[in-house]
């Protein structure tokens, strides 16, 4: 997306890059270029550095934007965050559940838990209408064009059901047969119910990521800290992480990024751009250029859309809720759709004798879930978690509440043609490079987000380099 000419200037000094948003992709990326000595300025929106895998301290606890786990296939990349930690890094072994008719379910699905887990019906059922299924697909094949479709053909519409529908629905509040095949490939790595019993009975060398259970996370400052190391890796070069510094306007002269206008302690800012790596939303960087956008441009912006989310935070006077690191909350009946406790992820967490839960709430920017006070959604959450009996409402004595607009890029089914009139009207900037989870439209883990930040600095640096759209592109091996 943006010219490989060199980064230096004619004179041999290096130009200053732009680096718009301060999550993982846009600090690894800043964290690279300040080493090979090139200037950056990061602009962050946000009163912190991370974007969804940032954390905060609450009344003596580390809390996360929901569960965050660094695993990568690549020893470069894992070293790259490893040093951003300066090696305080935990390695934890991964414990994911489903809970579902009263009981907890591994995930991703083994098949003796399974068995032991469901009523004896619903595994009859779930075995004769995936051979059915199978039998069908002979006479009459099933096109792979929707979520649904997808997962039916390989799991039967009983597990479809059960598991894979029931929740999808219930996070994206649209229904499967809307969301794109995309999704389901991406993140459901294995192959369908017979493929679930091998890898239960023989385990294969090569596991795809969904059965990876070794992560790491570290000791202390929670995912966030991963983020603050590059902060630090930056600043400490001379070079600006300016955080609270959003950006208003993007101006062009129709093939070159000129300036870029943001706002900070108050004020409104006005620099010269050499060159601009963007990792905000990519709809948002479309709608902040001017001159304005062509019409056709500006309503693929709006009609990709995202997921957003709201995190309620549970202290509760007992040392541990559950020893899951994430629980899956499927049941249409409850508003929350995913827990987490980080105290299981690291111990620097939480104080011995107490606990911090995170409840997760699909909604939309500005719908009646986000309009909820913050009492609301407390007692919602505490409804919820009592109800299914996790905890009792009187163990509860504090809370707090994120709202997070652009939480989860949304595969509906012409996700993709929109985001390929975005990428390609932008392709025309010579000195702009998109990139990262936002710049993507790309539902990627913390290591694609460093990957491709780390690929963007190595093409700016030296001209030439793995093309970072490449990570991340075909995450069947390569996701959680």
């Amino acid at each position: 997306m943006a010219s490989t000419n060199s980064i230096h200037s004619s004179k041999g000094r290096p130009r200053r890059v732009h680096i718009l948003g301060g999550g993982l992709a846009g600090l690894s990326c800043g964290a690279d270029l300040v080493r090979t000595g090139h200037p950056v300025t990061v602009l962050e929106a946000q009163p912190n550095v991370g974007g969804l895998a940032q954390s905060f301290e609450f009344q003596g606890f580390t809390c996360d934007l929901g569960p965050h786990r660094f695993h990568s296939n690549s020893k470069a990349i894992v070293d790259h965050m490893f040093d951003a930690c300066q090696g305080k890094v935990h390695t934890r072994d991964r414990l994911s559940r489903i809970f579902r008719f009263g009981k907890f379910i591994d995930y991703p699905l083994k098949a003796g838990n399974v068995i032991r887990s469901l009523p004896f019906h619903l595994l009859a059922l779930s075995m004769l209408d995936y051979w059915w299924m199978r039998l069908r697909l002979k006479f009459s094949p099933l096109p792979d064009d929707s979520f649904k479709n997808y997962v039916r053909k390989r799991f039967g519409n009983t597990l479809y059901d059960l598991f894979f529908g029931t929740y999808t629905e219930k996070a994206w509040m649209i229904p499967a047969s809307q969301i794109s095949p995309d999704w389901a490939g991406q993140r459901i790595t294995l192959l369908n119910l017979w493929d679930v019993v091998k890898k239960t009975l023989f385990r294969p060398k090569n596991v795809p990521r969904t059965l990876v259970s070794l992560f790491y996370y570290p000791e202390h400052g929670g995912a966030g800290a991963i983020s603050k190391g590059y902060q630090r890796i930056i600043e400490q070069s001379g070079s600006r992480v300016l955080t609270c510094a959003p950006v208003k306007r993007i101006l062009t002269d129709g093939q070159r990024i000129k300036e870029l206008v943001y706002e900070h302690d108050g004020k409104e800012v006005t620099e010269a751009a050499d060159f601009v790596v963007s990792t905000i939303p990519v709809s948002r960087l479309v709608e902040g250029i001017e001159p304005r956008c062509p019409d056709e441009v500006l309503q693929a912006a709006r009609d990709l859309k995202h997921k957003a989310i709201i995190f309620v935070y549970l202290i509760l006077r007992r040392a541990q809720v559950t020893p899951d690191h994430w629980v899956y909350l499927p049941e249409p009946a409850l508003l929350v759709h995913r827990i987490s406790e980080f105290k299981n992820f690291s111990h620097n967490s939480a104080p011995a004798d107490r606990t911090a839960l995170c409840a997760e709430i699909t909604c939309n920017e500005n719908d009646d879930r986000w309009r909820m006070s913050d009492e609301q959604l407390r007692d919602a959450s505490v409804k919820d978690l009592t109800g299914i009996g996790l905890f009792k409402a009187e163990e509860v004595e504090g809370f707090t509440v994120r709202r997070v607009p652009y939480a989860y890029p949304l595969y509906d089914l012409p996700y993709r043609q929109n985001l390929q009139v975005l990428l390609q009207y932008l392709r025309r900037f010579q000195n702009l490079m998109s990139t990262g989870r936002q710049g993507l439209f790309r539902y990627g883990n913390m290591d694609h987000s460093i990957g491709m930040g780390t690929r963007v600095a190595r093409t700016l640096a030296t001209g030439e380099g793995p093309d970072h759209g490449e990570v991340g592109a075909d995450l069947k091996e390569n996701i959680d």
